[in-house]
């Protein structure tokens, strides 16, 4: 494969990695450009094949309301909801940082959200702010979750496929998805499109320049392989958006422990597969605030496992 941001067929090798959340076979060789430093699989699973990389499980795509939870995890889960206390910890933990997005919409606006799951960030922005929204995925799982959950009406196919006018939306979100996507020139063009001039485009997605990315390296839990086919930098980011038309007017970054849990599973374990120690580490809520104060830090570094990038579509062509 080429480079899919600028099309350079010349790349350092850095590693083989396999699947050690759902276990699909084989292994898988990432490389970074040399001319632009984007990071991504080659060769890839040919774009027919993709969506046997998504067993029934897969976690955005999943009805998540009756999730068995742990005590500590249900405390945890409660913390925003104390007053005062509450606002704060909202504050630290928002990982997808939807302030701007908040900001920009009310009755009048239009919301998309490109890979949009079961629907769950579709419908609380439905109700916290009123406006219209409208969504879009692949999988006809997620697709009749959305509908059966939170009674949206999704599309199911790529963006390029999707029969929506120019010019029509106030807002496009896409959380995790670009990661995904064999092409994501053709995604982000698209994006653009359908955004209204003075539009928002947050695109949420794993940072391949974060410290815990080279420090764990095939055993990052954000690198996911084979799903995640291209891994993003705050400049590779910059530069496809910059492509398009689309300015970028700030990048957050996610405060929470709970990439680096994944990876410590990953180091000490190997997977998260075998019931004797799954999720051990990966979803403990004790570890994960014993680990907040140094991802907190890893933040304002600037190094964070995940990063929110908002860009703004230019009033003109």
């Amino acid at each position: 494969m080429p480079c899919g941001l600028c099309g350079g067929a010349d790349a350092e090798f850095l590693f083989e990695a396999r699947d050690r959340l759902h276990d699909v076979e084989g292994s898988f060789r990432y490389v970074r450009c040399r001319q632009c430093g984007l990071v991504y699989m080659n060769p890839q699973v040919v774009p027919e094949c993709i969506g046997s990389l998504y067993p029934q499980e897969y976690g955005p795509h999943a009805d998540k309301s009756r999730a068995q939870r742990s005590g500590l995890i249900r405390l945890r889960d409660r913390i925003p909801q104390v007053p005062v206390l509450g606002s704060l910890f909202r504050a630290v933990t928002d990982g997808r940082a939807i302030g701007p997005v908040l900001g920009r919409l009310d009755a009048g606006n239009r919301l998309l959200d490109v890979g949009c799951g079961n629907g769950a960030f579709l419908d609380a922005m439905r109700r916290q702010t009123g406006c219209e929204v409208q969504g879009l995925d692949l999988s006809p799982a997620a697709v009749e979750q959305a509908k059966r959950l939170y009674g949206l009406d999704i599309f199911q196919g790529t963006i390029a496929q999707a029969p929506f006018a120019d010019a029509s939306f106030d807002v496009v979100t896409a959380w995790w998805y670009l990661e995904h996507v064999p092409n994501p020139q053709e995604s982000v063009r698209e994006m653009a499109r359908l955004l209204k001039p003075g539009g928002l485009c947050v695109i949420g997605v794993p940072n391949s320049a974060s410290f815990f990315a080279r420090l764990f390296k095939d055993k990052w839990y954000h690198l996911d392989c084979p799903r995640h086919l291209c891994l993003w930098s705050p400049a590779t980011m910059k530069r496809l958006l910059a492509d398009r038309g689309l300015s970028v007017r700030k990048i957050a970054y996610d405060k929470t422990p709970w990439g680096l849990l994944g990876s410590l599973q990953y180091r000490i374990y190997g997977d998260n597969r075998d019931p004797k120690h799954k999720n051990r580490i990966r979803q403990s809520a004790l570890l994960w605030l014993l680990c907040l104060p140094l991802t907190l830090v890893v933040a304002l570094l600037r190094k964070s496992d995940i990063m929110t990038v908002i860009a703004e579509k230019g009033a003109t062509p």
